[in-house]
């Protein structure tokens, strides 16, 4: 009686790399770089083909697009405390959380159920209050008719606790939007190592 498959899910790195890249060889050079640092990783570090190359970078982001696509339907539909806040941002931002190598502001809009509008990718740098200018953050927002925002934004170093800047932007566009009637529900500072609201923060 034929062997039955062993299932992908239940198959070792080892074992998916060896369908990719068809080479024991490069099996064992690519398998000792850990996993999640694969997609930075360069031909020449890898020391593999540039067709086994292009079948692992293939691989990578195919799964990633499916993973995706299946995590649509997780979003929480109402943007209505922290948790529910950091939850989405860990799912919409994904690539940015994993990927970016620099600071990355978005704001995410809402409308009055605070339900998901749209985001909007507003900067890219190292934070600073005088770099997030309120007319960039608010302009999409008030193009949406946003009842209220989330603002979001990526640490690359993997440590997501917020910098004492991280705050003074924070302050600063809660008071403009005070005064244009867009509510800033919270603040998510986004990293590998997880997601921090900065509304919590301060309230514990």
């Amino acid at each position: 009686m034929p062997k039955r498959p062993v299932p992908y899910t239940e198959q070792s790195v080892e074992d998916l790399l060896a369908v990719l890249l068809r080479s024991e060889r490069m099996v064992s050079q690519v398998a000792n770089q850990r996993i999640d640092s694969l997609i930075h990783a360069t031909r020449h570090e890898l020391g593999i083909t540039k067709v086994a190359y292009a079948r692992l970078m293939a691989g990578i982001e195919l799964g990633r697009r499916v993973e995706e696509a299946r995590s649509q339907y997780d979003k929480p539909s109402c943007l209505n405390s922290s948790a529910a806040a950091i939850d989405f941002c860990r799912v919409h931002f994904a690539r940015t959380i994993c990927d970016a190598l620099q600071e990355e502001f978005h704001i995410v809009t809402l409308n009055t159920k605070l339900h998901f509008i749209d985001s909007h990718l507003i900067t890219i740098g190292t934070l600073d209050a005088s770099l997030v200018h309120p007319r960039e953050v608010f302009r999409p927002a008030i193009k949406d008719a946003a009842s209220s925002v989330v603002l979001a934004h990526n640490h690359p170093s993997g440590d997501a606790t917020p910098s004492r800047e991280d705050y003074a932007v924070t302050d600063r566009l809660q008071q403009v939007g005070e005064t244009l009637g867009i509510t800033v529900v919270d603040h998510i500072v986004m990293a590998r190592g997880g997601c921090i609201s900065i509304n919590e923060q301060r309230n514990r």
